[in-house]
């Protein structure tokens, strides 16, 4: 008698039944089969199935469970974005800036930009948008990144539901939201993994159906299928390639025929054509760059890359502990799944399979891939963090007292929150001084160039400085040396594109290029830097200091009429 009957609260959260009989139905092709550990792999022909009873150390948690650890990792998730106004993101001030060049766009007819609705890569703008129509535009950068944590924390948690994993290897998962790409801010990344979550799901439930003889996908299925491959679409085309990647390794591990595979890919045919169109006007934008491939597959096996690469945020000890904690807490658990039954009663955890696969491929494909390819930074080390999640949800939980396997997880959570907390703090403090005043002191619809001649933080990896001065856009309107919207894969971009300036590139990446001749193209100057280095700055009788005796310090320039607009000067 297979386990998972009505009454049986061991039952797996996918062990369907017929709903007049509570048995299998065995009435049509179309019929759903349980899914129950072992026994219900084999009955469908799936080499992995759901975690069931029968590789449990504990009977399945409560929905009440589920929501409570959810509940926790929100409010700690949280903490870092309500305790600073700047949070150390990179990218974020551009893509905020974004938004108020959406919004520019849709209300005025005569702005030199245009919207790219239809293309990839867009959905990392959505909490953003809200953020910003809901509060403020300072505040809607942090805030938009704070909702797609959140979203985190409930993908993870219905993951963990969906599959028959514990709420706490769900909490654990959370830790690595806090990972270098969240620092940089590289959004549409981060918003894929609650939508492959959902599409892993998907296919699990597709994958417990018993195929009717023609190998056809029923129709709601298929719907499914193609309306979540187009929110991984509209996450980023990457993260298309990588559930079209999953489903085709799902569908031929589970020894199902390659017509079906063919079936199942043909329901999400159309996204597919879209990115292919959508691709030849990437390269036609000029967002092209040569490949690097940086660590070789060897190189990348170094603790140094993992750490990096699955955290990656802060400096200092704090990392590298939890990093170790979490590799014990991983190691107990594979010594759990090697120890035979002792008789008690409780079963060893096996794991679950799909998600220990999934998770697999995801960090072959991190260690394998190049670092960068059609100016695409961490190429490679982005799919790090996701296989880490996975592997972590996936993994047999360590056979010790209940509480400690419940309360270890949070803990390692609150401590790296803790610590994020008090860095960004520090960071706003020390790194941030004079920046909000400079900021408030630029008129409306100026241009406006920023020199980070520090580079560097002692507290954030990284360069966190790089894009700070986009924030006079945010909250004034203008123009800046270097904008989001002369890359072809943003939301908002130029009518002509590429497009060219007068000024000297890359001064906010490399502010020591600078030349006098470009001072006369921008209004105001925001530059970083201490007493040292402001100097020749302050020396220059055409700078007037707006602001002064801080490490941020904004200049007014007075170049009179050579401050010709881009495209009073040709361009």
């Amino acid at each position: 008698m297979l386990r998972g009957d009505r009454d049986n609260p061991w039952r797996s959260p996918f062990d369907y039944r017929h709903p007049n009989t509570g048995t299998p139905s065995q009435q049509s092709h179309n019929s759903i089969v349980p899914l129950d550990g072992e026994m219900g792999a084999r009955a469908v022909g799936l080499p992995f199935a759901m975690s069931s009873s029968s590789n449990r150390v504990t009977p399945p948690s409560s929905d009440a469970a589920y929501l409570i650890s959810a509940a926790v990792c929100a409010i700690l998730i949280s903490l870092p974005f309500l305790a600073v106004t700047l949070p150390p993101i990179t990218d974020l001030p551009q893509q905020t800036a974004q938004i108020r060049l959406l919004l520019e766009s849709m209300s005025q007819d005569d702005t030199p930009y245009r919207v790219q609705w239809l293309h990839p890569n867009k959905l990392g703008y959505a909490p953003l948008l809200i953020s910003w129509l809901a509060t403020t535009p300072l505040a809607a950068g942090r805030l938009g990144v704070l909702l797609i944590g959140l979203l985190w924390v409930v993908a993870l948690h219905g993951l963990a539901r969906a599959t028959g994993r514990a709420p706490a290897a769900a909490g654990l998962a959370c830790v690595f939201f806090f990972n270098h790409l969240t620092y940089w801010g590289l959004l549409n990344a981060l918003i894929g993994l609650p939508v492959f979550a959902l599409w892993f799901i998907l296919i699990e439930r597709i994958q417990a159906h018993r195929l009717p003889a023609n190998h056809r996908l029923p129709a709601k299925h298929g719907l499914l299928l193609l309306a979540t491959a187009g929110l991984l679409y509209s996450a980023h085309v990457l993260w298309l390639a990588a559930g079209l990647a999953w489903l085709t390794v799902a569908t031929l591990v589970a020894h199902l025929s390659w017509r079906t595979l063919a079936t199942r890919l043909a329901w999400v045919s159309p996204v597919l054509v879209a990115a292919l169109v959508w691709y030849p006007q990437l390269q036609q934008s000029g967002f092209v760059s040569d490949t690097h491939w940086g660590r070789s597959p060897f190189g990348r096996l170094h603790p140094e890359w993992w750490l990096n690469s699955a955290l990656g945020g802060l400096e200092g000890h704090v990392e590298p502990t939890l990093g170790l904690v979490i590799c014990g807490w991983l190691i107990l658990g594979a010594l759990s799944w090697r120890r035979p039954n002792t008789g008690s009663g409780d079963r060893t955890d096996v794991g679950h399979r799909g998600l220990l696969l999934a998770g697999t491929c995801f960090i072959v494909v991190a260690l394998c891939l190049p670092a960068v390819i059609q100016s695409t930074i961490f190429f490679a080390s982005r799919w790090l963090p996701v296989g880490v999640v996975l592997v972590v949800l996936g993994w047999p939980q360590p056979q010790m007292r209940p509480v400690f396997r419940m309360l270890v997880p949070y803990l390692v959570l609150a401590s790296l929150v803790i610590a994020t907390t008090a860095v960004w703090i520090d960071f706003e403090q020390r790194d941030l001084n004079g920046l909000p005043t400079a900021l408030a002191a630029i008129p409306p619809e100026q241009r406006v160039l920023g020199l980070d001649l520090v580079r560097t933080s002692e507290r954030i990896k990284g360069f966190p400085f790089y894009h700070l001065y986009a924030y006079s856009q945010v909250l004034h309107g203008g123009e800046l040396a270097r904008s989001f919207a002369n890359f072809g894969s943003s939301l908002v971009v130029f009518r002509d594109m590429p497009r060219t300036f007068p000024w000297t590139e890359g001064l906010d990446w490399r502010a020591k290029k600078i030349r006098r001749s470009d001072m006369d193209h921008f209004q105001y100057v925001l530059i970083y830097g201490d007493a040292n280095t402001q100097s020749p700055f302050l020396s220059d009788p055409r700078l007037q200091p707006v602001t002064a005796e801080r490490l941020w310090r904004l200049y007014k320039v007075e170049a009179g009429d050579a401050a010709a607009t881009p495209a009073e000067s040709g361009t």
